[in-house]
């Protein structure tokens, strides 16, 4: 009998032991790990210069309904970041995987996905009536100041170069006393400026990002724009727009100056031209034929 249970036992062997359960998730490892990413963010974008509430450069027009504007945007898009992220963690941890836990099938909630839907576009809407004023006084030519009190200015695009054309004593563009500038831009502080723009190739972008003004410059089109500066200095003006290869070379300055010194400056210009380039006047016979079509 004994000898008949060793061999019983010896030909079927105890079964092993099962797996160990696999460890539960822990939730405040992935609000650690998300807390993580947000401390870095910050950590990321502060030693890019970057710094509440001066993220934009310094304004130093006269466009600061820009400024409220995306403020007032930062704040919307922020709360409702914060929101979904903070709904979106909860649902990691409410909805974790847990031992017997069974899917559960559902066909939404129509009621809920009208809100999400209607909700935003009432707040774009809102957003929409508020800017339509100041982007008229900006950007329709009916709100533009008088050009006969303002210094006008003739802006020429092509790869990958600013170029800038002043009236001459005789106050007529295209002319032989006019004067023309690559890369650096000259204006008075506290006047008006009103700039028309072209573009001699491709589809460029004229940005002021001190001014608070950026315009799309399209091929075969006088675009007109004005600003009124309020502080001197030296600011950059950038191409906002890929438009080749070389793109990132395409940069000027915006050389803000008092009147006495813009005159001066527009003067010594005019004495010291001399004779006009070619290439230059073939540029600026382009942008004389185009404004005659």
């Amino acid at each position: 009998m004994n000898m008949h249970s060793d061999v019983h036992d010896h030909d079927h062997p105890a079964p092993a032991a099962p797996p160990p359960a696999p460890a539960k998730p822990k939730p405040g490892a992935v609000v650690i790990g998300f807390l993580v990413l947000l401390v870095g963010e910050i950590l990321v974008l502060s030693n890019a210069g970057v710094k509440f509430p001066d993220i934009q450069p310094r304004n130093i027009g006269t466009f600061h309904v820009a400024d409220t504007l995306f403020y007032v945007i930062l704040a919307v898009t922020g709360f409702f970041f914060f929101v979904t992220q903070g709904l979106l963690v909860y649902f990691l941890l409410r909805y974790r995987a847990r031992p017997g836990g069974r899917a559960v099938h559902t066909h939404g909630n129509h009621a809920l996905e009208l809100a999400w839907t209607f909700i935003p576009g009432l707040i774009l809407f809102a957003l929409a009536v508020f800017q339509t004023g100041s982007w008229g006084s900006m950007k329709y030519t009916g709100e533009f100041p008088d050009e006969k009190n303002a210094v006008v200015i003739q802006v020429f695009a092509k790869q990958f170069e600013w170029h800038f054309r002043y009236a001459g004593p005789d106050g007529v563009f295209g002319t032989s006393d006019d004067v023309t500038k690559l890369a650096d831009m000259h204006i008075p502080v506290d006047r008006d400026i009103i700039i028309k723009m072209r573009t001699r190739d491709v589809l460029h972008s004229f940005w002021l990002p001190n001014v608070r003004l950026k315009q799309d410059l399209l091929p075969g089109l006088t675009i007109p724009q004005w600003f009124h500066v309020t502080e001197t200095g030296k600011f950059e003006i950038v191409c906002a727009e890929l438009c080749g290869i070389g793109h990132t070379t395409m940069r000027a300055f915006l050389i803000v100056e008092t009147e006495a010194e813009f005159q001066a400056w527009l003067k010594q210009q005019h004495e010291t031209m001399g004779d006009h380039d070619p290439k230059e006047d073939a540029m600026w016979k382009f942008w004389q034929e185009g404004l005659r079509k």
